[in-house]
């Protein structure tokens, strides 16, 4: 916040706008010095009160409640701040500033705060609890002869491994709305208009073709197994989400993959790894010899862990 009030400079009014209604422009308007002052103020508590709750580890309800008021209290009032100030300094006259675009920054800056419940919060609990309860699989391993899983026939080695899987209907809900929305930007700019509509078509332009394939690539992946390699991308795009070399691999399993133990739903990256989990399904529990983690829910996982764990013997 204090950056872009630097960059903004003698280009930001004594007056800010800070409300619009119906109006294309704004009938709300405060002292800058205030405006900044009090933001400021209200992103510095929130930030206080999230360094605060990591202070509650053995009460992880309320860390994370903390946590998340704090962050999220910082990352609006940062969007606020950058939504208001930034078309009043572009238009120079406040009373002339036309948010257009920028309205989008006070809506998705707030999703910034929920990346400390990723790292800190709903991870280290589940990721305790998954280190837990594979160790007791292991010890119950240990107290009998644990069933041979048959070989795989020099066929079925040749084969490659390749499978599909489908997310949820929200991640196409989302992607319509995210369409929408970029047309609706695209359809209330105007080039002509000044810099800030502009930036308005840019956003809106971004959203269709940069955010909405990323979204919509995550509605189909596709995994294989191939060149002693194992891949997952998407099955819409084709992008790449992971790959990872057979000669990284420490120990691979197909288990039960459950969200809140891989950071939750969709492509997650966490300390120490990362997972494209669709939904609570079977899957791929890959353990690197970096100490990293990875999992994929996939169908005919158990194919898949008996092939990449038969390259790997091979391999050795």
């Amino acid at each position: 916040m204090v950056l872009t009030r630097l960059i903004l400079g003698n280009s930001l009014p004594e007056i800010t706008a800070t409300h619009w209604s119906e109006s294309r422009y704004p009938d709300g308007f405060t002292m800058t010095s205030v405006f900044f002052t009090a933001s400021v103020t209200v992103t510095l508590l929130g930030a206080v009160l999230g360094q605060a709750a990591l202070g509650l580890r053995r009460k992880p309800v309320a860390l994370l409640g903390l946590l998340f008021v704090g962050s999220l209290a910082a990352w609006t009032m940062f969007g606020v701040f950058l939504s208001s100030a930034v078309p009043t300094a572009l238009a120079g006259d406040p009373t002339q500033a036309v948010s257009g675009g920028w309205i989008f920054a006070a809506m998705l800056t707030p999703l910034i705060g929920l990346a400390p419940l990723w790292i800190c919060g709903v991870f280290q609990q589940n990721s305790k609890y998954s280190r837990d309860k594979r160790k007791a699989r292991i010890a119950a391993a240990q107290g009998h002869t644990p069933v041979q899983k048959p070989a795989l026939t020099t066929a079925e080695m040749n084969q490659d491994f390749n499978e599909t899987m489908s997310g949820p209907w929200l991640i196409w809900v989302v992607a319509a709305v995210i369409i929408g929305a970029g047309v609706f930007a695209l359809s209330s700019s105007d080039t002509g208009s000044g810099a800030t509509d502009w930036i308005t078509l840019i956003i809106g332009f971004a959203m269709i073709v940069v955010v909405t394939p990323v979204v919509l690539g995550l509605a189909k992946i596709r995994v294989t197994v191939r060149n002693d390699k194992l891949r997952v991308s998407s099955a819409i795009f084709g992008f790449p989400l992971k790959t990872i070399d057979i000669s990284e691999i420490a120990t691979v399993t197909s288990e039960e993959i459950i969200p809140m133990e891989w950071g939750g739903w969709g492509w997650r990256f966490f300390p120490g790894g990362s997972a494209v989990v669709m939904r609570q399904f079977e899957g791929l529990a890959v353990e690197l010899k970096d100490q990293r983690r990875f999992a994929v829910t996939i169908g005919d996982s158990q194919r898949a862990a008996t092939k990449l764990n038969a390259l790997m013997k091979r391999g050795a």
